[in-house]
């Protein structure tokens, strides 16, 4: 199992990391916690209930308050799907890029609940491909075609541009001495 901690969001919910992947794992099953539960240190219960996080039930078990399942999901993603549909190209060519939009839908709108980082970073890696796309095509290099919408999202192919840094010269734009022979 993975884990990235977002320390904005431990600090903004005055969170330890030890708590948060607490959280985490009670969130994903009683299994996963139980499995895991050793290689955390011992917990103070009382004071994440004090937090509002978890409501400690008087037969000793422990249940996540809607507090603490906001820390690992997104609700209404309606809104991130319009974003991501709008932003993802239509065709290329004749070839329609949009296809099964409700299977699209669910997949998409299920990793965004579990990462809502992800919505961002799926966006602007879009931006960095179109741009990409763009000026490989001015400079008149190849790139493979465009994936239709569920090859995309089942692939996680966002993950090619993820660290993408915009560096664009168009040819005719090359300053004195910087003409490569």
């Amino acid at each position: 199992m993975k884990v990235t901690l977002n320390l904005t969001r431990l600090k903004g919910n005055n969170l330890t990391p030890n708590e948060y992947i607490y959280l985490l794992l009670k969130d994903s099953g009683d299994k996963q916690a139980l499995k895991y539960r050793e290689i955390l240190t011992p917990l103070d219960l009382e004071k994440l209930q004090s937090k509002g996080m978890i409501k400690i039930l008087p037969n000793n078990t422990v249940t996540l308050r809607q507090k603490a399942v906001d820390l690992f999901r997104v609700r209404g993603c309606e809104k991130c799907w319009d974003e991501f549909n709008v932003a993802y190209p239509i065709r290329e060519g004749d070839r329609p890029l949009h296809n099964d939009k409700k299977k699209c839908k669910i997949k998409y709108m299920s990793l965004v609940e579990k990462n809502p980082e992800l919505h961002q970073t799926v966006l602007k890696s879009l931006d960095f491909e179109k741009d990409d796309r763009r000026m490989a095509g001015v400079r008149k290099e190849f790139r493979p075609q465009w994936k239709l919408m569920s090859t995309y999202i089942n692939q996680e192919s966002w993950t090619m541009y993820e660290d993408y840094e915009a560096t664009h010269d168009t040819p005719g734009e090359l300053g004195f001495g910087e003409e490569l022979l």
